[in-house]
């Protein structure tokens, strides 16, 4: 039974076996996005909102 890739490393090479270099700014965007709805509910709230 072989093990299939994982979702990121599929689209990794994806990426670079098609050369969509403009694919990784977008997300890189939409994990920032990710990562700061996880950080809102959390305690670290308030200091997130002092920067921006």
């Amino acid at each position: 039974m072989s093990k299939r890739p994982s979702f990121a490393r599929d689209l990794l090479d994806f990426v670079w076996q098609n050369k969509k270099w403009w694919i990784i700014p977008m997300l890189l965007v939409l994990a920032a996005f990710g990562v700061l709805i996880v950080l809102s509910a959390s305690a670290p709230t308030p200091f997130i909102y002092t920067l921006f």
